[in-house]
């Protein structure tokens, strides 16, 4: 399942990156690498979130902490990476843009495995 996650993310994350540049002709390269960016981050969240559902502990008040705090701990990256992006003068709608393959590419596999299934 990771791996075709992540498969379906690098592809989103490259039709967007080159559809993007295209349609960004002037902001060519920093578009190209926000979206990149954001697919990484994107990547990476999506890990964390993976390790955190591997590692819950069984008591219930125990694994809502974690939950919480693994939860906090990824949006507070997210938005750390936004505010370096910012910073660096880079796109941030390029960005998101990249996160979102990431979202993406997790629908894209539950609607193919749905589809599977039923077969």
């Amino acid at each position: 399942m990771n791996k075709k996650i992540e498969k379906y993310t690098i592809i989103l994350s490259l039709i967007c990156s080159l559809t993007c540049a295209f349609v960004f002709h002037s902001q060519m390269i920093q578009v190209f690498i926000a979206v990149w960016i954001g697919c990484a981050t994107g990547l990476f969240g999506y890990h964390k979130i993976v390790q955190m559902a591997l590692n819950i502990p069984a008591d219930e008040g125990a694994g809502k902490k974690v939950g919480t705090q693994e939860y906090m701990k990824r949006y507070f990256m997210y938005g750390f990476v936004l505010v370096v992006c910012q910073l660096m003068k880079l796109p941030i709608l390029a960005v998101l843009a990249g996160l979102m393959c990431n979202k993406g590419a997790i629908l894209l596999y539950a609607l193919k495995e749905k589809e599977d299934f039923h077969e």
